[in-house]
């Protein structure tokens, strides 16, 4: 990704270039997933995903601190940006513990995890192309808003399932112990883009 440009600069795709990272950090975690036996090799494409938003981000703060007119209050891109490159960081926090833990084999809970993380950036996607147009769009971003805070409770319930299901039936303590935080970071990443959807909802409010 090359360094961004400081004339003519479309802040709001901004946006989109960082989800659609996130994006990528989370369909690269469900490849490695995807015939049960984790994939170590994809795992260490998700940090370089994360390495590349990483960039994308402080390239962005330099674009922001020349700025002299932004479409809306620079504190409101700088932390969208930012909270964007939270779900990045959580999705590479969720490759480094398989890794570290030596996670072999996905159960199905994780597998409910990262499909619903992949689902969540691609609302969120959608959600920063429509931005920049939010004021003739509200209606259509609201419902994009509205998904990902639903796919957030189903997190949240997954979360539920995944604990009682782990100390019901599991006896090993090193299991616990490995899949106890998987999941929990796991939920995390959730989180994340539905603090990415709330943020935007003020912006629309506060700018409406």
């Amino acid at each position: 990704m090359g360094k961004l440009s400081r004339k003519h600069v479309d802040y709001f795709d901004m946006f989109e270039k960082g989800i659609s990272i996130s994006h990528a950090a989370a369909i690269k975690l469900q490849t490695s997933f995807s015939d049960g036996v984790i994939d170590k090799a994809e795992l260490k494409q998700v940090k370089d995903l994360e390495h590349e938003g990483d960039r994308h981000f402080h390239e962005s703060l330099q674009v922001i601190d020349d700025a002299f007119i932004t479409p809306i209050d620079r504190t409101d891109i700088v932390n969208i940006l930012r909270s964007i490159e939270n779900i990045t960081d959580s999705i590479e926090k969720i490759a480094d513990h398989i890794y570290m833990m030596r996670i072999d084999n996905a159960n199905e809970h994780m597998r409910k995890f990262v499909d619903l993380s992949v689902e969540s950036c691609q609302r969120l996607h959608d959600l920063m192309i429509g931005l920049k147009g939010f004021k003739k769009n509200r209606k259509a971003l609201m419902d994009i808003i509205i998904e990902v805070n639903r796919l957030e409770e189903e997190g949240d319930r997954i979360y539920t399932e995944s604990m009682r299901d782990l100390f019901e039936h599991e006896t090993n303590a090193i299991t616990i112990i490995k899949n106890k935080e998987l999941y929990q970071l796991s939920e995390m990443a959730i989180d994340c883009c539905e603090d990415v959807a709330d943020m935007v909802e003020r912006v629309m409010i506060y700018n409406s």
